[in-house]
């Protein structure tokens, strides 16, 4: 089955494909975190990725590490 998953962080985004299968990663991509607006960010990430991976992914994962660093650090 292949599965996309999603990271938004204080610094990065990054999102793969992953096979969870073989446990393969089939296609990664980062970019900047757009903090002002993370859909843009989530949206590079996605079209760095390999477009023939993506039409067979069985399910998304959205994930953000950008609240919690914010509350570590004080910031949030």
């Amino acid at each position: 089955m292949i599965a996309i998953g999603i990271d938004t962080g204080g610094t990065c985004t990054d999102a793969v494909v992953f096979d969870t299968e073989t446990h393969k990663i089939l296609s990664q991509y980062k970019t900047l975190t757009t903090k002002w607006d993370l859909k843009e960010g989530i949206l590079k990430a996605l079209k760095g990725l390999e477009p023939k991976q993506l039409s067979g992914a069985a399910y998304i994962s959205l994930s953000t590490t950008l609240a919690t660093n914010a509350c570590v650090e004080g910031k949030g």
